[in-house]
C-alpha cells in the first residue's frame, strides 16, 4: 500500500514539472543581443542571450553572417541600453527561433554603427517574418534619423504553427545588419 502511494506521488510530481516547462506552457520570450559573446541584462531586468549560430534543437540562432563588437565607447542615442546596439550580426540570411505555437510580437533592434557608412542609403535590405514582408527597403540610418541612433521595428500578431519563427534578411545594397532580436508572447 505504501509503495503504490509513493509511486503515485512521484508520477504526479513529474507531470507538474513537465506542464510548467516553457516548452509546454504555450509561451516563451526570446531576447538575443546580436553580435554579443555573453548575456546582457537590460535596465528593465530582461536577460538578452548571447549571439549564436542556429542548429536544429538548439533553441535559436542566426543562419550565416558574422559578428562584431564595436565596444562600449560607441555612444548610441535614443536608448537606455546602448550595449544592445554596440554589438552587431551582419551579412546573415536569417534568424530562427524554436518557440511554442502561438502569437508573438517581434521587435528588431537596429543602429547604424559601421564607420564606413556616413550618410543614409548605402545599406538597404528587406526583412521578412514568417515569409511575409515586415520591412521593405530598410535603411537603418534613415529610419533612425541619424547614425548611431537606436531604432526598433515592431511587428505584432506573428503566428507560429510549426514551432519555428523565422526572420529573413534580403540584401539589396551592402549587407543586412541587426543589433537585437526580441520575440515576446502575446
Amino acid at each position: 500500500m505504501k509503495r503504490n502511494f509513493f509511486f503515485t506521488a512521484l508520477v504526479t510530481t513529474t507531470v507538474l514539472l513537465v506542464l510548467s516547462s516553457p516548452a509546454f506552457a504555450g509561451s516563451l520570450d526570446v531576447r538575443v543581443n546580436a553580435g554579443a559573446s555573453a548575456p546582457y541584462t537590460d535596465k528593465a531586468g530582461n536577460t538578452w542571450q548571447a549571439d549564436k549560430a542556429y542548429t536544429k534543437g538548439n533553441g535559436f540562432g542566426f543562419v550565416g553572417g558574422d559578428t562584431v563588437d564595436r565596444g562600449s565607447d560607441v555612444k548610441i542615442e535614443g536608448t537606455a541600453d546602448p550595449r544592445i546596439y554596440q554589438t552587431e550580426h551582419y551579412a546573415m540570411d536569417s534568424f530562427v527561433a524554436e518557440v511554442p505555437n502561438g502569437t508573438y510580437t517581434v521587435r528588431l533592434h537596429f543602429a547604424e554603427t559601421y564607420e564606413d557608412i556616413t550618410f543614409d542609403g548605402p545599406r538597404v535590405f528587406d526583412v521578412k517574418i514568417q515569409g511575409a514582408e515586415a520591412v521593405k527597403d530598410l535603411d537603418i540610418a534613415k529610419a533612425a534619423g541619424a547614425l548611431k541612433k537606436a531604432f526598433v521595428q515592431e511587428t505584432k500578431g506573428v503566428q507560429v504553427s510549426d514551432g519555428l519563427l523565422k526572420i529573413q534578411f534580403v540584401s539589396k545594397q551592402q549587407n543586412p545588419a541587426i543589433n537585437g532580436v526580441e520575440i515576446v508572447s502575446e
